[in-house]
């Protein structure tokens, strides 16, 4: 084994999710096999709102929505402004007849303190600690050592790709490229909050045990995803199914897609009584979306819509028997979230956005976005003030300066208004960010 020269790959400021990225790679001397460390690193200072401290543990810092804890400002250190901090090792080697082998370990890690991200160690350790002080938020991303990717398989231009192992949602692996910030980390809701591209929950935007399959025809990508439960005499319980087609052609492109969840779980702060626990209740949860892009000359205009449907779990039995998550001990499971007076609701909520982008030089991009989410009543006549119909709604404007491929500064601003059973038990029932930062792909 010999290493190379540093390679440099394509990078596009609009799709950071998907950029590609400068590699330090070390090949076999017949070229047949290769080894890549990668990683990128972004950070920044920013102000929010009506928020609790920054949290040194979860990927994401800081609390950018509305939220009915903290009613004072913070100012302190983004960890991914714009993308998410991480590092990994991918690599192939050929098989021959057209086929490859190739894997992808990736680890997201908080730049400011130097750890694994762990919003569940977040959450267990404000529990039990009275008077709040600390942004404690759910999260994929909770202790795993590669916990952002793990999988391995092969891969044929002529038959497509097949992995297998802990994987991103088929939404997260398009719709940056259907969003104006690129889904920019702390300056919009569906780069921010992971349920958007979990189909309903933050805990599904990373999909444990999963075999997915994506096959390239003409100008269209087609893409399947399963999950399996592994749970014995229930082949359903914990399992999930995901579809995606994608057609780009030229300036134009559209994506349709759907994500259903049996059993996905959300993190939360352990009962009042058990400091450093946490509890979790689980959902079923069905999804659709559509979104398209058109690009004219300078200017890309994108949008997309969602739908999401959250209702209880599949196997109540089963979830029930949860003693730990993520590593942490948990001290109160919820199996009937969605019974409300003794019946079982449905939760609807429709998600828009649009926005665009326009380069202002080769070097220079100006983005702005907007975005809804609309919750549909589902209080079932009871009087539970959240679970009316209500909205959140985001305005996002970013700016980003690209010095070279690997680096780029940018100043972001994001202004979210919630009102109606979204707002129910808020101060203020408003939030907003502002930050400036910087990002090194290597």
């Amino acid at each position: 084994m010999k290493p190379t020269s540093l390679l440099v790959f394509a990078f596009c400021a609009g799709l950071p999710a998907l950029a590609q990225i400068p590699a330090l790679t070390v090949t076999s001397a017949s070229g047949e096999s290769s080894l890549t460390l990668y990683g990128v690193l972004d950070a920044g200072l920013a102000r929010v709102d009506h928020t609790l401290g920054f949290e040194p543990n979860s990927s994401v810092a800081v609390n950018v929505q509305a939220n009915a804890h903290g009613n004072t400002a913070a100012i302190g250190v983004l960890n991914g402004g714009l993308s998410g901090t991480r590092w990994g090792l991918k690599g192939g080697t050929t098989l021959g007849n057209g086929f490859k082998a190739l894997f992808d370990l990736e680890s997201g890690i908080n730049l400011g303190e130097g750890t694994v991200s762990n919003g569940a160690i977040g959450l267990a350790q404000t529990t039990g600690l009275g008077t709040a002080q600390y942004t404690s938020l759910d999260s994929s991303l909770s202790g795993q050592l590669f916990g952002r990717a793990a999988f391995f398989g092969v891969a044929s231009d002529r038959f497509g790709t097949l992995t297998i192992g802990r994987q991103q949602s088929l939404f997260f692996d398009v719709l940056p490229g259907y969003e104006a910030l690129g889904l920019a980390q702390m300056f919009t809701p569906l780069g921010f909050s992971g349920s958007y591209l979990g189909g309903g929950e933050t805990d599904s935007i990373r999909v444990d045990n999963a075999l997915k399959y994506r096959i390239q025809i003409a100008q269209f990508t087609v893409a399947l995803q399963h999950k399996f439960g592994g749970v014995t005499g229930d082949a359903n319980a914990k399992t999930s199914d995901q579809a995606m087609v994608n057609y780009e052609s030229g300036p134009f492109g559209v994506t349709l897609g759907y994500e259903g969840f049996k059993d996905t779980t959300v993190t939360a702060n352990g009962a009042a009584s058990a400091p450093g626990t946490v509890a979790v209740s689980f959902y079923d949860t069905v999804a659709y979306t559509l979104a398209a892009r058109y690009q004219v000359g300078k200017l890309a205009i994108k949008g997309g819509y969602e739908k999401e449907e959250i209702t209880n779990p599949s196997d109540p039995a089963g979830d029930a028997s949860t003693t730990s998550i993520y590593g942490q001990v948990v001290s109160a499971v919820n199996v009937h979230p969605m019974t409300i007076n003794g019946s079982p609701v449905q939760k609807n909520v429709n998600v828009f956005w649009i926005g665009a982008g326009y380069d202002v030089t080769p070097r220079f991009n100006v983005a702005y976005g907007y975005y809804q989410l609309a919750q549909q009543n589902f209080q079932n006549g009871g009087s539970t003030a959240g679970d009316a119909s209500g909205k959140s709604k985001f305005d996002s404007i970013l700016l980003d300066y690209k010095f070279t491929k690997s680096f780029d500064t940018y100043a972001g601003y994001m202004v979210n208004v919630v009102s109606g059973g979204l707002a129910a038990g808020y101060v203020y029932p408003n939030n907003s960010i502002i930050g400036v930062g910087a990002r090194y792909f290597f």
